[in-house]
């Protein structure tokens, strides 16, 4: 069976190619056909499933390695491939055997979708439930077969909540055909995401196409099964957001080691203003990545253990998150900085992996706008019901 090291071979085996349909991706928004042919052949898009569907049963945490390592390559497809192997461990969650066998046993099989699921209700009818709402950032929906859509439960108008007082969330997969995608990302950042809305009238999802609640569809031996949704989710990102700082990084060191100044005679490299940029801006790659690594592996260790993950875990996860994000954009700013001219350029690009890495910074999972929510449970403040 692969491990991470396996798949972290098989990302520097497609990255020619992911590099190579990078640019044209961009203008396009949605990832190139021969790369989302390599995420499948490789069986990238399956590193988190059992083995009996040809994944290779990866924890979540040893994931993100490898999406990390496809975002240096192209921060879009890093960011597509986390969403993905996510998306596509929702389908191992479905109670029913015949349906998994007939979403994962198609080697085909690409999932998108989104965990945002604010903007859409969810009623039971006899035999499933229908959707009503407005699906949105359906991360690779362009290549998809199948969505994961999802909704608050309604009963007799109102909310459904559950023993932990929070919304009863309903989620489900349905074919790409059953909804009409909104071709509506034009986006200045992670614009090969193919991140588009699907509008969901009175959607009827088969009960043998919803999810069982509380699955995450990850590996019963995988400790982020137990972490909350909100909790694991962000780590990923983060990844990612590091990754692509660290592509942008890679394009100044080629740019810097021949590129002369105009008036100069030395190539930018030896320049003591660039050199303090690329300096500190390797510092904010590696703190990120430190402090992400760090709150994972505590909490990992923990449900190991036996022991409950709690208030305090939940609470470093979060700000490990926002925190590399954050550097990860900073970073990315820096590379711009010491770039000059060369970084507007896409052929060099410096620009795309800037734009790619503060458009990470803008995903809720990762949203600088936690700060006043972690700030307050330091100090001493319950937290608000829901939102680690």
């Amino acid at each position: 069976m692969p491990d991470q090291q396996e798949y972290l071979r098989r990302v520097a085996e497609i990255a020619e190619t992911v590099r190579a349909e990078a640019a044209q991706a961009d203008r396009d928004r949605h990832l190139g056909d021969k790369t989302v042919a390599a995420l499948q052949e490789t069986g990238l898009l399956r590193m988190l499933l059992p083995a009996r569907y040809g994944g290779g049963e990866l924890t979540l945490g040893d994931s993100f390695a490898v999406c990390e390592a496809l975002a240096r390559v192209d921060g879009s497809a890093g960011w597509n491939l986390n969403i993905g192997v996510s998306l596509l461990s929702n389908a191992v969650a479905l109670a029913d055997l015949e349906t998994r066998d007939e979403i994962l046993g198609d080697p085909d099989t690409i999932v998108a979708g989104t965990i945002n699921f604010m903007n859409t209700k969810v009623r039971r009818v006899t035999g499933g439930f229908v959707f009503d709402g407005n699906a949105t950032f359906m991360s690779g929906s362009w290549h998809a077969t199948w969505l994961v859509i999802g909704g608050w439960l309604v009963e007799d108008g109102q909310p459904a909540f559950g023993d932990d007082s929070l919304p009863v969330i309903v989620r489900g997969l349905v074919p790409i055909d059953a909804v009409t995608l909104i071709d509506g990302w034009r986006v200045s950042g992670m614009r090969a995401t193919a991140s588009n809305d699907a509008p969901l009238d009175a959607l009827f999802v088969p009960d043998r196409y919803i999810c069982t609640p509380g699955d995450s569809g990850l590996a019963s031996n995988d400790p982020a099964a137990v972490l909350p949704m909100l909790s694991r989710f962000g780590g990923g990102l983060a990844f990612v957001a590091i990754g692509t700082a660290r592509g942008a990084l890679d394009a100044l060191i080629s740019v810097a080691s021949h590129k002369v100044v105009a008036g100069g005679s030395a190539p930018l490299r030896e320049r003591a203003d660039v050199q303090v940029d690329a300096g500190r801006a390797r510092a904010l790659i590696e703190a990120g990545s430190a402090f992400v690594s760090k709150a994972w592996g505590a909490a990992e260790d923990k449900v190991r253990a036996g022991r409950p993950v709690d208030l305090e875990d939940q609470t470093m996860l979060r700000l490990s998150y926002v925190l590399a994000a954050e550097h990860a954009a900073a970073a990315a700013d820096l590379v711009c900085r010491a770039g000059g001219s060369s970084s507007l350029f896409e052929s060099q690009g410096i620009e795309r992996f800037w734009r790619d890495a503060n458009a990470v910074t803008k995903h809720a999972a990762v949203s600088a706008r936690f700060y006043e929510r972690i700030g307050g449970i330091i100090l001493g403040l319950p937290p608000a019901s829901g939102i680690i």
